[in-house]
């Protein structure tokens, strides 16, 4: 689902630290029905044939643009430029739907709703749809599309999902991203004559592919004097089991999860120190049993996720020095240039050195104006970036 994908790579926007910010600015909690009934006409009415052929042969076109620019991110994170063009692409659509939605309701036709359901990227239009939806709904089929759009609109606006539909993997398990009233979850659900959550979350996990082995190291990995206090050669350089790889992307998972509500400052998230210093200790106890997870040893979602733990491990710098110099050293993807880039900016400034790259940046909340950071080489700096994909 695109908004897994997107979910999933949130994290990118919340880099320079101004995620939590920008997120609470666009944030005014859930729709309430006057607006929901200016967004989505109460009543629906059935659109003119000219009008529903131009529909069907624009969200033809947008879904062929979203085919395209989510190919190749099932297995890595976006670079920013794909994330910009994402969101854009996303804006456009949902203003288009919108348009139509607010002048014709929910539409009547299968084929129609099914186009909607898919391009829909606006949180507050995502909810007020699947409150239409739900309105609607006829068949077991009919709630369970207006379930997904109701927490998929929940899960935009960085609020916790109603009915459960939504799910990531973790170390090999089908994991439900935050769910409201979690207790209740079956009786809403029951409600919607939707089935158990378990046993939608069996089915997904049972629809799992198998594990890749990862490629291995390209070259051993040496034990600089920055790593000595926090790892061994052998560690390092031993090949990780399944087992082990699913538990340390199990843990990883939970962690970032953690991470990004507290972060994004979501209802019922922990304390952001806590949650740092957790992630901090993971980190040490991973590198002193593990070693580094680089994608060549373990997959690009884990050696993202533990990149990411790094990247706001500001407490223990030295640690974040070991990990930058491991990065060095094991680098194989187009994504680890991007983590080695922002992971050195963070370096620097914590040493009170320029950054190399412009990755981190400050936000001027009264001129809504983000710039970098202390620069090295400002007339440079776009060169070393374009030499990195950041």
């Amino acid at each position: 689902m695109q908004t897994g994908v997107l979910r999933k790579w949130l994290t990118l926007t919340l880099l320079c630290g101004l995620g939590s910010a920008l997120a609470q600015a666009g944030l005014n909690g859930i729709p309430d029905a006057a607006e929901c009934a200016a967004l989505v006409a109460p009543v629906s009415r059935p659109l003119p044939p000219a009008l529903v052929k131009a529909v069907q042969a624009t969200t033809v076109a947008y879904n062929l643009q979203n085919e395209r620019l989510f190919r190749p991110l099932t297995k890595r994170p976006p670079t920013a430029e794909e994330l910009g063009e994402i969101e854009r692409l996303s804006q456009e659509t949902s203003a288009y739907l919108g348009r139509l939605l607010a002048a014709y309701g929910w539409p009547a036709d299968p084929a129609l709703r099914g186009s909607f359901v898919g391009l829909l990227g606006d949180g507050r239009l995502q909810y007020c749809a699947g409150q239409a939806a739900l309105a609607a709904a006829t068949s077991p089929d009919g709630r369970t599309v207006a379930a997904s759009l109701i927490d998929r609109g929940l899960n935009r606006l960085d609020l916790r999902q109603r009915y459960g539909t939504l799910y990531t993997f973790r170390g090999g398990r089908a994991v439900p991203l935050p769910i409201e009233d979690e207790t209740n979850v079956e009786a809403r659900r029951a409600e919607l004559e939707l089935p158990p959550l378990a046993k939608t979350l069996a089915q997904a996990q049972a629809n799992l592919p198998a594990r890749t082995p990862p490629p291995g190291l390209k070259r051993p990995v040496t034990v600089n004097l920055v790593c000595q206090p926090f790892t061994t050669k052998a560690v390092l350089n031993m090949p990780l089991t399944g087992a082990q790889l699913d538990r340390l992307d199990d843990e990883a998972g939970h962690l970032v999860e953690q991470d990004q509500a507290s972060r994004l400052g979501q209802s019922g998230a922990r304390d952001l120190r806590v949650v740092d210093a957790e992630s901090t200790a993971w980190l040490q106890t991973t590198l002193r049993q593990f070693g580094w997870p680089s994608t060549n040893r373990a997959d690009a979602e884990l050696a993202f996720n533990a990149w990411l733990l790094a990247q706001h491990a500001d407490a223990k710098t030295a640690l974040q020095a070991c990990i930058l110099d491991l990065i060095v050293q094991q680098k194989s993807t187009q994504s680890e240039d991007r983590n080695f880039a922002y992971l050195t900016d963070r370096v620097r400034l914590a040493q009170n050195l320029p950054q190399l790259y412009g990755t981190q940046v400050q936000y001027d909340s009264v001129w809504r104006k983000a710039s970098p950071r202390m620069l090295e080489d400002p007339a440079h700096v776009n060169e070393l970036r374009v030499s990195l994909s950041v």
